[in-house]
């Protein structure tokens, strides 16, 4: 189910923790989180008549996601039912905003979610400013707390291994699409026995596109892991990650 709130500046979205949404562990996984945020984004301004295909077909523009920043406060489990509520928080500079709340049945915070994007063009590739387009969608001055949207300052990383971009990775605008980057981050984590994700930064940074290796180097500092994607044309994609141990 999906809706518009009673203001109507938000956009809810309803989904449920399927088994191909879960982990080994039955924790949902942020690769899931990262579609459910699309598909309240995509409802959202399809609601206003800007769905993506009328953006790329009628505006010659498309979404491009420039970074997410996801707090994950409550372990999200098998089965259960979440809301995933959205807004758009308007534009400065070249970059849009959106956040994301996620909420359990019971009206209990579970999660939140910070972006940025920007407009491009699918032919030229290039930026295309707010201004230069008309982009009906209500802006809601409201945010989420916690979310890093600034620059992420990597440390020094060790090299520990190499992802090719595969065909049913890549989406329509030809590309790797974002939500196999949580999955990339994860995979090259340490062993996630007894472990869940609390926070997980991504900036994306080069587009990566099919047939393509990805140089993946990690970090560890003060508790936090830092990995840094390449491929042959420089930096890829940045990450910032935080694991807790699962609540009992």
């Amino acid at each position: 189910m999906a809706y518009m709130t009673e203001n109507g500046t938000k956009f809810v979205h309803e989904n449920e923790v399927l088994s191909y949404d879960s982990d080994r562990q039955g924790n949902v996984k942020l690769s899931s989180l990262q579609r459910w945020f699309q598909d309240a984004a995509d409802g959202h301004c399809t609601h206003f008549g800007c769905d993506y295909v009328t953006l790329r077909e009628k505006m010659g523009v498309v979404f491009v996601l420039v970074k997410t920043s996801i707090n994950v406060y409550k372990p999200m489990r098998l089965m259960g039912r979440y809301k995933v509520t959205t807004w758009n928080k308007g534009a400065s500079g070249v970059r849009f905003y959106r956040d994301f709340e996620i909420t359990g049945e019971n009206g209990e915070l579970c999660a939140v979610c910070g972006t940025s994007w920007v407009l491009v063009s699918p032919e030229s590739r290039k930026m295309v400013r707010p201004d230069h387009v008309t982009f009906p969608v209500t802006v809601c001055g409201d945010g989420v707390e916690g979310v890093r949207l600034g620059k992420t300052v990597m440390p020094a990383a060790e090299y520990v291994g190499d992802k090719k971009v595969m065909y049913t990775e890549v989406d329509v605008n030809g590309h790797l699409t974002n939500w196999v980057y949580p999955d990339i981050v994860t995979n090259f984590l340490p062993d996630m026995s007894g472990k869940r994700v609390a926070e997980m930064d991504i900036s994306y940074i080069g587009e990566a596109y099919e047939g393509e290796t990805i140089k993946i180097y990690r970090a560890f500092d003060d508790g936090v892991y830092y990995m840094r994607g390449e491929h042959p044309r420089g930096k890829c994609f940045e990450a910032r990650c935080v694991l807790k141990d699962i609540e009992k």
